[in-house]
């Protein structure tokens, strides 16, 4: 059989950078390509970066100083999500979480009168505590224990709470204290953004044929260009680093001797360990960033990074990080590999530099593309025909979430079920299963007498 001039040339080896890149990220044995992965970096940089405005926005409620928590927020941010590309090799962007720097800003310092140099040292200490479990793979252990169909629940949960954070960015949905408090504006310029936004990333993603990886940022795209005809203006982060420094190696770590710290330390410890288990379970869920038995390759240096984050953010000036929730916009754009995490991780350390540019996007214009995600994500799940267990687990995840905006209080609530449901009908329940149910519940109703 004769080989054409075509086939050798089929047959060749990549060579050059390309090579290089292939080799670190297995991209051919994922199925992605770096131009993909790429705009699938890009996308979830542009789905988080309103994060770099908000967090320190909220963290300057509680007296931390502003371009403090912006550098923590950036830097931190940008090189904990390079670690996660090149160490753990997965698409998954660590930044400070919206419920961590809420409980720190309102209840911490707000409700309870700790300083921030004592709220960030209580954060330090709730990381070294997640570091320690990391080392000794209990959140491994744990996450391994995770049941199919509660591993389909905390997928509905985490695309749930990702739509709701959209339907609030778009003033469409009120909250209070964290929770629901009613509907929003519906007729406004945000919303009509929202709309648009959707309508966009759905007609991309269902005709776009070749140019489906680029729903998401068509989406906001269209959302930005609404937000500009509607006179939706975008908060600016700030002018230049001065005083970033102001809040480095700030935090008081002797607060570790104060009884009413221990409970704080606590409530931050759990919401970070199981908010963080629910993340990553519900990211990769109906994906192949899983294996054949469900496990995610990468797993345990994910973990350690984001405990280390959490450790090096409060020495900065900022609340717990956590694998960000918005890295499922890069994961519906195709990203299956680290690379995509090493796009959005230096994307946020060039905020650093041209912190400006990010005032003409407004974080309106992402909220689109959230609500196009968790469409994806929600019609993804598809227990088998007649396992009520599975779909039991889902709805209970899924209404706990739109009632109270918490991952942990649905994680808990699907768990429950799930240990119920499985004694009654008399299907074996991992122990672990049990007894994570239990922490879970105690933590929550820590939460409640704390605060």
């Amino acid at each position: 059989m004769t080989t054409t001039g075509a086939d050798k040339a089929s047959r060749r080896p990549v060579t050059g950078p390309a090579a290089v890149l292939d080799r670190h990220f297995e991209l051919a044995a994922r199925g992605t390509t770096w131009r993909r992965e790429v705009l699938a970096g890009a996308s979830t940089f542009l789905a988080l970066s309103y994060i770099v405005i908000v967090n320190p926005a909220i963290l300057g409620q509680a007296g931390i100083p502003r371009t403090a928590a912006f550098l923590a927020t950036a830097a931190v941010g940008g090189l904990a999500t390079l670690a996660m590309g090149l160490w753990a090799r997965l698409p998954f962007a660590v930044a400070p979480g919206m419920e961590m720097n809420s409980v720190v800003a309102f209840s911490v310092v707000g409700t309870l009168a700790f300083g921030w140099p004592e709220a960030l040292g209580m954060v330090f200490w709730s990381g070294v505590a997640m570091l320690a479990v990391s080392l000794l793979r209990v959140r491994e252990a744990v996450i391994n224990a995770i049941p199919a169909e509660l591993r389909s629940a905390l997928a509905g949960a985490v695309a749930v709470f990702i739509a709701l954070i959209g339907l609030q960015i778009a003033h469409l949905l009120r909250t209070s204290g964290g929770h629901p408090a009613g509907l929003g504006d519906w007729t406004g310029a945000p919303a009509l953004a929202l709309g648009a936004g959707l309508a966009a990333s759905l007609l991309v993603d269902r005709f776009g044929g070749r140019a489906r990886p680029v729903a998401v940022p068509a989406g906001i795209l269209a959302s930005a260009v609404v937000c500009a005809a509607g006179g939706v203006a975008a908060a600016d982060p700030g002018r230049g680093l001065d005083g970033a420094g102001a809040a480095l190696f700030r935090f008081d770590l002797t607060v570790i001797a104060d009884p009413r710290a221990w409970g704080v330390i606590l409530v931050l410890f759990a919401l970070d360990f199981f908010g963080s288990i629910a993340k990553i379970v519900g990211l990769t869920a109906h994906t192949p960033l899983q294996d054949g038995a469900g496990k995610v390759p990468g797993m345990r240096q994910a973990l350690l990074i984001d405990a280390g984050a959490t450790v090096a953010g409060s020495a900065a000036g900022s609340s717990s990080f956590v694998a960000f929730v918005e890295s499922a916009v890069g994961i519906r754009a195709g990203a299956r590999s680290g690379l995509s995490a090493v796009t959005t991780g230096l994307l946020l350390l060039l905020c650093l530099f041209f912190a400006p540019v990010l005032a003409h996007l407004p974080v309106e214009a992402t909220a689109g593309a959230l609500v196009f995600v968790a469409v994806k994500m929600l019609t993804a799940l598809r227990p088998a025909r007649g396992d009520r267990l599975a779909l039991a687990a889902i709805v209970v995840a899924a209404a706990v979430t739109v009632a109270t905006l918490a991952i942990d209080q649905a994680m808990a609530a699907a768990f429950a079920t799930s240990a119920v449901l499985r004694a009654a009908g008399r299907r074996p329940v991992h122990p672990a299963l049990w007894i994570t149910t239990l922490v879970l519940a105690a933590s929550i109703l820590l939460q409640y007498l704390q605060f």
